[in-house]
């Protein structure tokens, strides 16, 4: 897209969360996924089906309201909107100033081999894996096991320790440290309650279950985002939001799917464009700018489609290829 392009949809569409839909949404996540809790301590073999199809919906929608979040889209008030980024990273347990800092560098320096963090630490991986590791991360890939999202949840949670470590003691990384320990002590804590109740048992199989499916559709939702974008020279330039287009796709909507399960998420060329907009605005912003760029406005495949096709292919065929920097 164009500059100009840009600049007409932008008018049109305001950023923040000016509409409740946000916080709705995520009380009633939170309700859904108690109601689950009830199901799955219950005898039924049935209902403890029915708890983690609720509970893996919950879930889901957690972590992208923890999105929305980030880019202080959940809601206008900046201490309910933090609150509720915290509070969603504890539960699914992905350090939200972490993730904060990751993510609006990663919007910031889309495509950069070495700002955008996402990029530095997938290359900084490659670069040293051997040839075993190599087929072993192609059978985790072939197999649908989630490596790479399991990955991506370790490195937020080591990054501040690891800051530390080489010398940034720096206020956020301080910050980000106590953050991480008090999600410690709150998970700790509700061990210790489960334990007194003789639920501990179940609530650890109920909280793997649904990490297991958060892992799935993180890769699932992320992946066809940016996959086969070729990476921007180091020396480059941090490309301007409506330059970002070029490294970055949509997918295609399913009904239903799309719009009230993963909240407009296959969005993703109109959320790098404009990152503050809430999902909600993103279907109109989607629509002004279709109009503004007429038929040149292509969308991928859906999510589904994408990962049954390129989980046949090897890792490094579908994007590998940009991050290894072996000889």
């Amino acid at each position: 897209m164009t500059r100009e392009q840009w600049s007409a949809v932008r008018k049109q569409i305001p950023d923040g969360a000016k509409e409740p839909w946000t916080l709705i949404l995520w009380v009633a996540d939170l309700f859904i996924l108690v109601f689950a809790w009830n199901l799955w301590i219950s005898s039924s073999i049935a209902l403890q089906g029915i708890a983690l199809i609720l509970a893996g919906l919950a879930i889901v929608q957690i972590y992208l309201i923890s999105h929305e979040a980030l880019h202080g889209s959940a809601s206008d008030n900046r201490k309910i909107n933090n609150f509720i980024g915290h509070f969603n990273g504890w539960l699914i347990a992905l350090p939200f100033l972490v993730r904060r800092r990751y993510h609006m560098a990663h919007h910031t320096w889309t495509a950069h081999p070495v700002n955008d963090p996402e990029n530095k630490s997938m290359i900084e991986k490659f670069s040293v894996m051997t040839k075993k590791q190599e087929r072993t991360l192609e059978f985790m890939w072939k197999h649908w096991i989630p490596m790479i999202a399991a990955n991506h949840f370790l490195a937020n949670w080591r990054a501040p320790f690891v800051a530390r470590a080489q010398g940034d003691n720096s206020p956020k990384i301080m910050k980000e440290i106590r953050f991480a320990r008090l999600y410690l002590a709150g998970y700790v804590v509700v061990a210790l309650i489960a334990f007194a109740f003789g639920r501990l048992a179940e609530l650890a199989c109920f909280y793997l279950a649904m990490w297991l499916i958060l892992f799935f559709m993180v890769e699932l939702l992320n992946l066809p985002h940016h996959a086969e974008a070729p990476l921007l020279d180091k020396d480059a330039d941090r490309l301007q939001f409506w330059e970002q287009d070029t490294v970055s796709h949509d997918c295609g909507n399913v009904p239903l799917w799309s719009r009230f399960i993963i909240l407009n998420f296959n969005l993703h060329i109109v959320h790098h464009a404009f990152p503050s907009v809430p999902w909600y605005r993103l279907p109109q912003a989607h629509s002004l700018l279709h109009q503004q760029e007429g038929d040149h406005l292509v969308e991928q495949s859906n999510e589904w489609r994408f990962a049954w096709k390129n989980r046949r292919r090897p890792l490094l065929k579908l994007m590998g290829h940009f991050f290894d920097r072996r000889v």
